[in-house]
């Protein structure tokens, strides 16, 4: 079945350094024009579509050229809202929010969009976004008396208004909020033309193979300005400014790195200290609105997985905690499908982030686990998103990942349950079709539970819990009658629609890791980042690594796929592959068990070649295949904790070597450090770096190009 998205003339399709502008939609796919205006088109099928959205260097933006958009992002001087600084983030939140609230009662309370009736209406507007304010700092802790929060101050009248109205202007993009005063400040140089001009002179006095220090650049700077205003003085003409030691001292921190370790050092000494490494390759329609909610399950399970109680007695099973988890749950409100669904020991802020994730991917792989006989195809990209103003919601990371995924978070004030009611109501479903047939279950109260032992016949993990849960959504409550549908089942009012309107376009693959990836910090060195124990570079870490005066970049990966990852550098996201070409394609789960593997088979030995690495990746690859039948393997889930003990336990004193080092005429190392790989300008110095003075340089770092290890606690 074709898989129908919706595509208009307002969307900007990017291939690698092409922009396309949606044309029109045929019978078979999609056709784009040029932006540039030549006569240029392009025409995708709706399976090339598709697949074109996962590749690295493809971008997709809904809306990008609609007018308010357009002079949305003009106005603010920005893209996308993860270019933006945390604390500009936290305050077009804040704003988004207010402004959400007010149209909400404008919608449904009667509040008119005057200072009057704004007026009349901001107590209980400030209420409700303080309250989620309080919920958010809180963390799922208790209130507690005497507890500092800090808010806010509520914006007038007046400023609401001016924010409704520029977010109506913007055509509703977030960027219509951004402050004017963002970019505020003198920027100018505070120095005359010829004051400047004088200035680079004797800065440039620190370019020189005698190596001046700043503090003796700057007294020299000192006494040029001095003799200089002398002569002008006799000339009749005014001083010039005289810059401070701290004035000349910045200059010099600006210029450019690599230049001036050239002038002060020389080529050769310029190379060894930036050794570059090997780079790796350069409501009416679906998904319009998704109601997320949390729900207590109504049964008393086993607080443990299914496999780890394979070799327990009677006895031992019997003093295992028993508890209630949480389910975090997604539905389609315009077909009352279910598109995400996490089970959590505790309500946080990590599976719903988590849930948004799965929200916008084919989960059919689950489906198959879990031995359902129909598929879980139901995604899309984010239209809007309304949740409750539970903790996990209103957290920041949550809300701006919807936002930097071209959705739109919504938070309801309370007192108006009928705009999330779709997924309350899915959850009395649970209650009454589902969990009579369960053991274990709590009932909706203490009266109606009487003396019915729940504690005593509790006796489903968490995996088969889930994996229920999972047969009764794909296969029973999508392919029942709905009332709501008018009869139709779920699943034939999604196929029907996909048909009739299509659905939200599946984000971009680059946009995707952006909004819901693992996020870290990482330092650049000449081999780029390292993380998971794989190297990745890019042509634009090279170019950071050389004339950049900071040392870390922020990335964002998959586990999903470890062959390439995203850093952000400047303001712009740039994909970088991995070095070892093995990754390709390769999950976290499957990588894991790799390391694993080669570590119990070559433990007595340092050093593994790459071949060696593939050779067991694609071996646990189909054995990983044939397991997707247990349900537990398929839901196997990483959080960061676990990331971090897996660290420890698998990738401490293990080196990969990359085949391809023979090509490249690497150096032998004698220890574990693995290898570098220098530039083509750096291949001709006989000083090539060692891993071991890399390590002198930078004692903080844990990881290493060869590495095979962790470092995520960054």
């Amino acid at each position: 079945m074709n898989k129908r998205m919706l595509v208009t003339r307002n969307d900007k399709l990017t291939v690698g350094s092409e922009d396309f502008r949606g044309h029109r939609e045929t019978e078979t796919g999609y056709v784009f024009e040029s932006v540039d205006r030549s006569t240029k088109q392009v025409h995708y099928s709706f399976e090339e579509f598709e697949a074109l959205l996962s590749k690295p260097d493809v971008v997709f933006e809904p809306g990008y050229f609609l007018v308010g958009q357009t002079n949305a992002r003009i106005n603010a001087g920005l893209e996308t809202i993860g270019s933006m600084k945390p604390e500009l983030r936290e305050r077009i939140a804040w704003r988004y929010l207010w402004v959400t609230v007010a149209m909400h009662l404008v919608s449904n309370a009667g509040m008119n969009k005057t200072d009057r009736s704004i007026a009349e209406f901001m107590p209980k507007m400030e209420a409700h976004v303080n309250e989620l304010a309080r919920a958010a700092r809180r963390k799922w802790k208790a209130p507690r008396a005497g507890r500092t929060n800090v808010l806010r101050d509520p914006p007038c009248s007046k400023t609401l208004r001016t924010w409704l109205k520029r977010y109506e202007q913007g055509d509703y993009s977030y960027l219509a909020l951004v402050p004017h005063t963002h970019r505020s400040g003198n920027r100018n140089d505070r120095f005359c033309l010829s004051s400047v001009r004088l200035l680079g002179d004797c800065v440039s006095a620190y370019l020189t193979r005698q190596r001046l220090s700043k503090k003796q650049v700057a007294k020299h700077c000192k006494s040029r300005f001095e003799e200089v205003n002398a002569a002008r003085e006799a000339e009749g003409k005014p001083a010039l400014r005289v810059p401070s030691r701290r004035a000349v001292e910045r200059a010099i921190q600006r210029l450019d790195p690599y230049f001036t370790y050239v002038q002060r050092h020389g080529v050769e000494a310029a190379n060894r200290e930036f050794a570059l490494y090997e780079t790796g390759l350069s409501a009416s329609y679906p998904m319009e609105r998704v109601e997320v909610d949390e729900w207590k399950v109504d049964i008393i399970s086993v607080l443990a997985a299914r496999g780890a109680l394979d070799h327990l007695s009677d006895e031992e099973l019997a003093k295992l905690e028993r508890g209630r988890r949480w389910l975090y749950l997604a539905i389609d409100c315009a077909t009352r499908c279910v598109v995400g669904m996490r089970l959590a020991a505790v309500p946080n802020c990590e599976d719903a982030y988590a849930l948004l994730s799965d929200i916008t991917r084919d989960k059919t792989d689950l489906a198959t686990a879990a031995g359902c006989q129909s598929t879980w195809h139901h995604f899309g990209g984010l239209g809007v998103v309304c949740t409750d103003n539970g903790a996990a919601f209103v957290d920041d990371l949550f809300s701006t990942s919807i936002l930097e995924a071209h959705g739109h978070p919504e938070t309801p004030p309370g007192g108006l349950p009928h705009l999330r009611g779709r997924v309350e109501r899915i959850f009395g479903t649970f209650g009454t079709t589902l969990m009579p047939h369960l053991a274990g279950r709590t009932f909706s109260n203490t009266m109606e539970r009487g003396d019915y032992p729940s504690e005593k016949l509790a006796s489903l993990t968490d995996d088969a819990l889930m994996q229920i849960l999972t047969l009764y959504v794909v296969d029973v409550y999508h392919n029942t009658p709905h009332r709501g549908l008018g009869g139709e089942t779920p699943n034939n009012c999604w196929n029907r629609l996909v048909k009739e309107k299509g659905v939200v376009p599946k984000l971009a693959e680059t946009t995707r890791r952006r909004a819901f990836g693992q996020r870290r910090r990482r330092k650049v060195t000449g081999c780029g980042v390292e993380i998971l124990g794989i190297d990745y570079a890019c042509p634009a870490l090279q170019e950071f690594f050389l004339h950049s005066h900071e040392s870390e970049v922020e990335i964002r990966f998959s586990l999903e796929d470890l062959g390439w990852i995203l850093v952000h550098i400047e303001g712009e996201w740039h994909p970088a592959h991995a070095l070892q070409s093995c990754f390709e394609g390769v999950t976290y789960e499957d990588w894991s068990e790799a390391a694993l593997a080669l570590r119990l088979k070559y433990k007595t030995e340092g050093q593994l070649h790459e071949h060696v690495v593939a050779d067991a990746l694609s071996k646990i690859i189909e054995i990983n295949a044939k397991e997707q039948s247990r349900f537990g393997t398929a839901l196997a889930a990483q959080t960061s904790a676990g990331l971090n003990r897996a660290r420890d336990d698998l990738f401490v004193g293990l080196t990969i070597i990359p085949d391809r080092g023979k090509d490249l005429n690497l150096p032998p190392e004698p220890d574990l450090f693995g290898h570098i790989i220098p530039s083509a300008e750096a291949q001709d110095c006989q000083g090539i770096q060692t891993s071991e003075n890399l390590l002198e340089n930078n004692p903080q770092q844990s990881g290493r190009s060869g590495d095979w290890s962790f470092d995520d606690d960054k």
